[in-house]
C-alpha cells in the first residue's frame, strides 16, 4: 500500500477521517450469543404480512375462479355430447371459459406472491 501511495500525486490525495473499528467478537463468545438468540447475532427479515383488503380480494376471487372453474369443467366434460355443436365449436368454446377463468386466478396469485 505505501508503493500505491507514494505513486499517487498529492492534488489527487483525498483525505478521508479515520474508520471506526469494528469490535469482533470472539468465536466462543459469538457462539453462546447464538444460543441464547440475541438480535445482535442473527438478523431476521421482515415479512410483509396482508392487509384485509388484500384478504377479502383473495377471496372474492378465488370464489370467482373457482366457479367459473366448475362451469368450464362442466361444459368440457357434458358439452361434448350435445349434438347440436360440432368438435371445433366445443373445444373453442371450452378453451375460452378456461381461459376466462385464469383471469380472477392471476390477482391473487399477483398478492399471493407479494405478500406471505
Amino acid at each position: 500500500m505505501a508503493t500505491i501511495d507514494a505513486a499517487v500525486h498529492p492534488s489527487a490525495v483525498v483525505h478521508l477521517p479515520p474508520r471506526q473499528q469494528r469490535q469482533r467478537q470472539s468465536a466462543g463468545a459469538a457462539s453462546a450469543e447464538d444460543a441464547r438468540g440475541s438480535a445482535g447475532a442473527v438478523q431476521q427479515k421482515t415479512v410483509a404480512r396482508r392487509t384485509g383488503g388484500q384478504t377479502a380480494m383473495l377471496v372474492i376471487f378465488g370464489v370467482l375462479a373457482g366457479l367459473w372453474s366448475l362451469l368450464a369443467l362442466s361444459y368440457t366434460v357434458f358439452g361434448f355430447s350435445d349434438p347440436e355443436t360440432s368438435a371445433g365449436e366445443w373445444a373453442a368454446l371450452a378453451i375460452f371459459l378456461w381461459g376466462v377463468g385464469a383471469l380472477p386466478t392471476w390477482p391473487a396469485v399477483r398478492v399471493n406472491r407479494r405478500v406471505s
